[in-house]
């Protein structure tokens, strides 16, 4: 496998792109990079400091100062990110901090000064997933995709998602972190969500999980064969 291969997954909450990006990854013997953790490991550090979403100087000096480490492992493991060293998990997918997280998502300087940190961790190849992967973080990547699926599957699908992991959440907070984010994250300013430019969607609401890394995978390896 070509050191440098990246290949991106975008699309919004609940379509399933951790799942099969994790599948791809470990079938490409490549690394695993979920680049909103980024986003969700500086929203708990945000927190701890009592910093707000009111308050974008001081949650762009901490994005820049923050140290964070992502798990690139496809197989997963006990933490997702470290933060100054402290391992984190489940406090990653908080709904409480919806609105923060929005906000941090919004703000230039901080996808600024993340998007060298996400650049680092797919630097030696990977498969990549989030919200601008394709159109952004890895605008050269050789094969791009863009999941999606009904408001409708991606709520129960996240709902699904965070019970497993033992977090229950009402449902005006799960609204918040799927369908307001979407529209929110669609909408900003910089770096919204979009189809990348030569990207292959796909609608994952009536197949499955493997089906759709089948799909993928197909696809990646055709492209590669031409490379």
């Amino acid at each position: 496998m070509n050191l440098v291969t990246v290949i991106t997954i975008d699309g919004p909450a609940g379509v399933g792109k951790t799942t099969v990006g994790r599948a791809l990854a470990a079938e490409l013997h490549l690394p695993f990079v979920d680049t909103g953790i980024f986003y969700r490991a500086l929203a708990v550090a945000a927190a701890a400091a009592q910093i707000g979403p009111e308050e974008p100087k001081e949650l762009t000096t901490l994005a820049q100062e923050f140290k964070v480490e992502v798990n690139t492992d496809p197989s997963v493991g006990s933490w997702r990110a470290r933060v100054d060293g402290r391992p984190l998990d489940l406090e990653l997918w908080d709904p409480r901090l919806a609105t923060l997280l929005a906000r941090i998502a919004s703000l230039g300087p901080v996808r600024e000064a993340l998007l060298t940190r996400q650049r680092e961790a797919g630097a030696r190849g990977a498969v990549a997933v989030g919200r601008d992967t394709g159109t952004v973080v890895f605008p050269s990547a050789l094969c791009k995709f863009y999941l999606d699926a009904s408001p409708e599957v991606r709520l129960q699908r996240r709902r699904d998602e965070l019970a497993s992991r033992g977090v229950e959440t009402p449902d005006e907070l799960l609204l918040e972190e799927v369908v307001d984010r979407d529209r929110r994250d669609r909408t900003r300013v910089n770096s919204p969500l979009k189809v990348a430019t030569g990207a292959m969607r796909v609608e994952t609401g009536s197949i499955t999980a493997a089906e759709v890394v089948e799909e993928l995978l197909a696809h990646c390896l055709r492209r590669m064969g031409s490379a």
